[in-house]
């Protein structure tokens, strides 16, 4: 929230859905290790974003602009789609790039996503 107030638009809306991310991975897990991963991850993205937005308040030049491409692509493995404006910002990553992992980010989603509904799906047939 601290990048909006400040003006910086895009960076507050790219941290806010890194964010809304990994809260919806919190609300959904059930176990204290992802709670534990999750509340780290979280770190990882508050903590910069705090700083940074502290640092343009008081007037300084930001610290954090989450460009560097290790941070970009581990945040893209991790968050998945919530990552993607993070990536879109970046001016390290070329327009090809970009879409390719754009595109490999959100086939793996919904790999993921189809997985986990048949093992639901088997599941709870084996249950019964």
């Amino acid at each position: 929230m601290g990048q909006l107030v400040q003006g910086e638009r895009a960076k507050g809306w790219i941290l806010l859905c890194m964010a809304a991310g990994v809260a919806v991975s919190l609300g959904i897990s059930h176990t204290l290790l992802s709670w534990l991963l999750m509340g780290g991850l979280y770190g990882m993205i508050a903590v910069p974003a705090a700083i940074d937005a502290f640092r343009t308040a008081s007037g300084r030049s930001p610290s954090f602009k989450g460009e560097s491409i290790p941070y970009v692509i581990v945040m893209l493995l991790i968050l998945g789609p919530f990552a993607i404006p993070l990536l879109w910002q970046s001016p390290k990553f070329s327009k090809l790039a970009k879409i390719l992992w754009t595109l490999a980010v959100v086939l793996i989603a919904i790999l993921a996503i189809t997985a986990l509904s048949l093992m639901t799906s088997s599941l709870e047939m084996f249950l019964q």
